[in-house]
């Protein structure tokens, strides 16, 4: 015999709410984005160089891959085990850290950007 979520007291209709963002919080995404990106292109205008150019652009760039991928891969909501928001701050966390490692190197060799 077949079991269904529903036999189990789990409402599917509930869990693909709960899991995708609605139709509200794309906008918001997408207002969010947006706003960064102008502020990214303003700011590669500014004529700045080197780490002053950069380190800002590379931290703006971390904002959004954690708005994306909590938002549209549904880090926030999913892995209830771990708390999705808890689970999408240690992916940014990692991704940071390896964003440092890479300009440390490149810093040890030259700020020729």
């Amino acid at each position: 015999m077949a079991t269904t979520a529903s036999d189990h007291g789990h409402d599917v209709a509930h869990d693909d709410h709960e899991h995708h963002p609605t139709a509200k919080t794309y906008w918001i995404t997408f207002v969010l984005l947006a706003i960064l990106t102008a502020v990214e292109v303003a700011w590669s205008y500014l004529g700045l160089s080197g780490p002053a150019l950069v380190v800002p652009l590379i931290l703006m760039m971390v904002v959004k891959f954690l708005i994306v991928g909590g938002v549209f891969m549904h880090l926030q909501t999913d892995l209830k085990v771990l708390n999705g928001y808890w689970f999408t701050l240690t992916f940014g966390t990692a991704v940071v850290l390896a964003v440092c490692v890479y300009i440390i190197v490149f810093a040890a060799f030259r700020w020729d950007i």
